[in-house]
């Protein structure tokens, strides 16, 4: 039977150059941490942390479509996503959202994947100009060396980063407006889907739990 492809595509932004999409990347709790409704670190079923994210997926057409495009991925979390969305409502002039990531495991030579985020608001440029596009949207991926600090957190060396790729594209004040708003709006949407079962599956273990108790 065919099927028709399934997108978690949220919302995009394209012009002839580049393309930023935002992606579904949620993740629900273990029932053992029902109340936090997002997964923040809890181990999945093969053992690996499980984390609630809105994914950006941005290209970069300026040499061509297909394998000439630039393709960049990174994440940020749905809290973050409402931040920044806050700040667009509030009538920040100015603004600057900057994130980097170390992760995966690491290659041969002790490299392991990176990806770096920045979303920047600037109202005038260099020579004082008002900008028609003030917020400005980057990805980059590569590669760095990562090392343990003290509380067992992970961070990357200084100068290890290797760039792979990177992409950047400039957006009016409705341009970003579209995308975060329908990304707070589904945001919202999955959180009233997927709380009532998993709040009452978890209510009624605990009920289970205590009338066991309370029979013994």
């Amino acid at each position: 039977m065919n099927e028709e492809f399934i997108s978690n595509q949220i919302a995009v932004y394209k012009n002839s150059k580049t393309l930023v999409e935002l992606q579904d990347k949620l993740k629900v709790a273990g029932m053992c941490s029902y109340a936090h409704i997002h997964a923040d670190g809890e181990p999945g079923e093969d053992g690996r942390k499980m984390h609630s994210l809105i994914g950006i997926l941005m290209k970069d057409y300026s040499n061509g479509t297909g394998d000439k495009a630039v393709t960049v991925t990174a994440n940020i979390s749905p809290e973050e996503a409402k931040f920044i969305l806050s700040r667009l409502t509030a009538g920040f002039q100015e603004y600057s959202f900057q994130q980097d990531k170390i992760f995966g495991q690491k290659d041969s030579k002790g490299y392991a994947k990176v990806s770096k985020v920045r979303i920047i608001r600037a109202p005038k440029d260099n020579k004082g100009a008002v900008r028609k596009l003030p917020w400005y949207i980057e990805v980059e991926n590569g590669k760095g060396i990562p090392q343990q600090n003290s509380n067992g957190g992970t961070y990357m060396k200084a100068n290890s980063f290797i760039s792979e790729g990177k992409v950047g594209a400039n957006l009016s004040d409705l341009d970003l407006f579209k995308l975060l708003s329908r990304t707070s709006s589904y945001i919202d949407a999955w959180e009233k889907a997927i709380a009532p079962p998993l709040i009452k599956l978890a209510k009624n273990t605990l009920a289970d739990r205590q009338a066991s108790r309370n029979v013994a």
